[in-house]
């Protein structure tokens, strides 16, 4: 009689705590489904939905996989199973683990900062290291960008400590000049200023440009040369661009002025 009411205090436990871990279960959904609607409700970039989307899906796996193992813990301790061998089991196998494991959990950290902080996001053109390329994907583990070569680069979160996003609200256009010494470099200026305003009036150039472009003559010296420098405020992502069409302005302007351009002894071009 005491063992079929234990059977049935066993059961009743039983079916408790699977009714709550499914209830929690469609707790979790719940929640999960609601904050989806809510981002893309209030959030119209893309790469940012992405990258929140992401965030949600990473902790509500988290999430389900504690409450399992909880829930499978007091199964067992229901049973009668003594839970402490596989608890203290399961703490020295999860220092073990963490143990060995610190650089997964380095990128998985790094990751979950990338995505709260939005510091890059996907289509984002980011220079880490040596390494200059476009965001295609962005995980919790690894951050994957197309370099100007066609390589996919896999850089675990972890290693991401210091970057350079080239396409974050405004870029600059940079492009260097070299003259001979013997040049007019004031007509030089005057001939690039006058290019520069013809850039201007190329619409396919102009709807690039926050600021108009700028002449810097004197920028620099070399044992060869004196330098200049032409720069230009642009759209995100237009630099490249921009700096193109700064370079043909540039060089088609000096050599209509019959304005040569220098280069290093080194090349064997000088005439």
């Amino acid at each position: 009689m005491i063992a079929g009411h234990l059977l049935v205090d066993a059961l009743v436990q039983l079916a408790l705590i699977v009714l709550l871990l499914m209830g929690a279960f469609w707790l979790l959904r719940q929640a999960a489904r609601r904050a989806m609607r809510r981002l893309e409700r209030d959030i119209a970039d893309p790469a940012r939905l992405g990258r929140l989307k992401t965030l949600v899906y990473a902790s509500r796996s988290v999430l389900f996989v504690l409450l399992l193992a909880a829930a499978v813990l007091m199964i067992l301790h229901t049973l009668g199973v003594n839970i402490l061998p596989l608890l203290t089991g399961a703490g020295l196998a999860g220092l073990a683990l963490t143990l060995g494991a610190q650089i997964l959990l380095k990128d998985f950290f790094g990751g979950l900062i990338l995505l709260i902080e939005g510091q890059f996001n996907i289509g984002d053109t980011i220079t880490v290291g040596n390494i200059t390329g476009v965001v295609e994907r962005l995980t919790l583990r690894a951050t994957y960008v197309r370099d100007f070569e066609g390589r996919l680069n896999v850089i675990p979160n972890g290693d991401i400590r210091t970057f350079a996003n080239l396409t974050n609200n405004w870029a600059r256009a940079v492009v260097y000049l070299n003259l001979p010494f013997d040049s007019d470099i004031q007509k030089a200026v005057s001939v690039l200023e006058e290019a520069m305003q013809r850039l201007q009036a190329d619409g396919e150039v102009a709807e690039h440009l926050l600021e108009a472009p700028q002449v810097n003559g004197w920028f620099g010296l070399s044992d060869w040369a004196v330098r200049l420098c032409l720069t230009a405020k642009t759209r995100a992502g237009k630099q490249w661009q921009v700096a193109a069409a700064l370079r043909r302005y540039a060089v088609e302007a000096l050599k209509a002025a019959n304005l040569r351009v220098e280069l290093p002894f080194q090349l064997g071009y000088r005439e």
